[in-house]
């Protein structure tokens, strides 16, 4: 182990400043409580939820007196903060990447899509990535057949009542299950069946919904709970009938904490009446998230 480690220094661990997920400062006070509530779109997460980040990783949440461990990643060692995380951070420090969905750095963790599983070597075990924390001595596989067979399930699961209207969709050439399909889907699907449709629900002036291409992440409920403070769009109903939706017959909330919800959605479902506007809106959000080299191997 003390070969390893000298052999793998601390500048493997080298931390993005987007990567830490604290709620509370060091002093105690939660990040959203110096929010502007004036705020609009991007501006909101890039002076709330993202500046509060980087002052948590400023605060000492990486401090270089924090003992590091060692991990293997499709069989070679990393370096790793014990207990503090996650496998999906460890890849993509690494460069190594990985599809999701339900993630995002300046969200809570839900570990729905199920697009996150790594193989735990040795066994048939699958585990979620982003849910699941990083332990010394622990081996995952990321590319192995098993690993790839359960990710293309869960996109031909997701494609079953997804509808296909890309070429009018919005969020074309910017959406994350487009890309993640180019890899992960099938050419011809084995479901024949009609797709389900759902009514769709008033938002906001500014902001449109189709609620038909929900793919279920919770990205809008999380960071309205979360940073907007808000509680009053949920998940309602249970297996094929879920959805979102609201649990009043209107939405009641701030338009200004509802903007940047446009950005988050990793699908079509939300976007702003103008969609340059909100693609160009989502470039600017996904400047903010951690830059990895991506492993070519």
């Amino acid at each position: 182990m003390k070969r390893l480690a000298a052999r793998f220094p601390l500048c493997y661990a080298a931390p993005s400043l987007l990567m830490a997920r604290r709620f509370f400062k060091s002093d105690g006070t939660p990040y959203n409580s110096d929010m502007t509530d004036t705020l609009h779109g991007s501006e909101y997460v890039h002076r709330g939820g993202v500046e509060a980040i980087v002052e948590g990783v400023a605060a000492g949440q990486y401090a270089e007196h924090k003992p590091r461990a060692i991990m293997f990643v499709n069989k070679r060692p990393v370096e790793i903060i014990p207990q503090e995380e996650n496998l999906l951070e460890v890849l993509e420090r690494e460069g190594i990447r990985v599809p999701k969905f339900c993630y995002h750095p300046i969200l809570s963790v839900a570990g729905n899509c199920r697009m996150c599983l790594v193989q735990v070597d040795g066994t048939q075990n699958l585990v979620v990535s982003c849910a699941t924390v990083a332990l010394p001595g622990m081996s995952i596989i990321t590319d192995s057949r098993l690993v790839r067979d359960a990710r293309e399930g869960n996109v031909e699961l997701i494609l079953i009542n997804h509808p296909n209207d890309c070429p009018i969709c919005e969020q074309a050439t910017n959406c994350d299950l487009q890309n993640i399909s180019m890899n992960y889907g099938t050419d011809i699907p084995r479901y024949k069946e009609d797709k389900r449709a759902v009514q769709d629900f008033y938002f906001d002036p500014q902001t449109r919904v189709v609620l038909n291409r929900c793919i279920h992440c919770t990205r809008c409920v999380r960071f309205l709970n979360e940073h907007a403070q808000d509680f009053n769009l949920g998940m309602i109903g249970r297996g094929g009938l879920s959805e979102i939706s609201t649990f009043l017959d209107e939405l009641e909330v701030k338009t200004d904490n509802n903007m940047p919800v446009s950005q988050l959605c990793p699908v079509g479902k939300l976007y702003l009446g103008d969609a340059d506007e909100n693609n160009a809106a989502a470039d600017e959000l996904d400047a903010c998230e951690p830059k990895h080299a991506v492993a070519t191997s």
